[in-house]
């Protein structure tokens, strides 16, 4: 008869192998989403570049980072706390956001309706940041070391850093930006003033891009503690 213990021991083994099952199925899920994204993307600002149509290529040059700024908070975001069960609403989301992602990205060469479908994407992406602080505190108690409580504290600080600033005030630009572009399009469009704004976006992305390097590097030796952890108790 099988005591406790290995129940326990069994129990540990399997959640880990499905973690890892789940942990397979975010990464090549993003990958996809964000590689059918760059293709939009790629389409789009094919024809504007063969025509030196140089007004477009912050557009494009935003576009590209937005798309890097996905796959890779996406990826540390599944390194640092995703695993079993698998939540689908976290899953819909990312579907969600991506298709209206792709839809800004084939507007490289209209202004205003870029920042229309930006703001609502920012808007989406506000929401996945939401959604996915409940779904780390119901896995806080799966983070039981010092390192693995470290890991739990930053990625909690960095959800609520995005959820109550950095996505609300994204939104704030990317709807004000709009707004400018539709109220006054003549100054904006043909002063060439939109430029001020999609340089201040790719400026903006950038430095968030940088900070999703800066984050991995940070969480990089937890998340090694975690998984060995895991192997180990498995």
């Amino acid at each position: 008869m099988i005591d406790s213990s290995q129940q326990d021991l069994e129990r540990r083994a399997a959640k880990t192998q499905l973690d890892h099952t789940v942990i397979n199925i975010e990464l090549t899920l993003i990958s996809i989403i964000q590689g059918l994204a760059l293709g939009v993307l790629a389409s789009a600002a094919t024809q504007p570049l063969l025509q030196l149509q140089w007004q477009t290529w912050l557009y494009v040059a935003t576009g590209l980072a937005t798309i890097l700024v996905f796959w890779s908070r996406s990826l540390v975001h599944t390194l640092s706390f995703i695993g079993w069960p698998l939540e689908f609403g976290h899953t819909f989301l990312y579907f969600a956001a991506t298709l209206i992602e792709a839809a800004a990205l084939t507007q490289v060469t209209n202004p205003e309706h870029w920042f229309a479908l930006n703001t609502a994407y920012a808007a989406c992406i506000w929401g996945l940041y939401a959604w996915d602080l409940r779904l780390v505190r119901r896995h806080a108690q799966d983070f039981e070391t010092p390192g693995e409580r470290a890991l739990l504290d930053d990625v909690i600080a960095d959800q609520r850093l995005n959820m109550r600033w950095l996505m609300p005030l994204a939104v704030a630009f990317q709807g004000f930006s709009w707004w400018l572009l539709h109220a006054y399009p003549r100054h904006m469009i043909e002063g060439h003033w939109h430029l001020l704004l999609i340089a201040a976006s790719l400026g903006f992305t950038l430095h968030y891009l940088y900070g999703g390097v800066r984050l991995l590097r940070r969480r990089q030796h937890w998340i090694l503690e975690r998984a060995t952890q895991e192997r180990g108790g498995g």
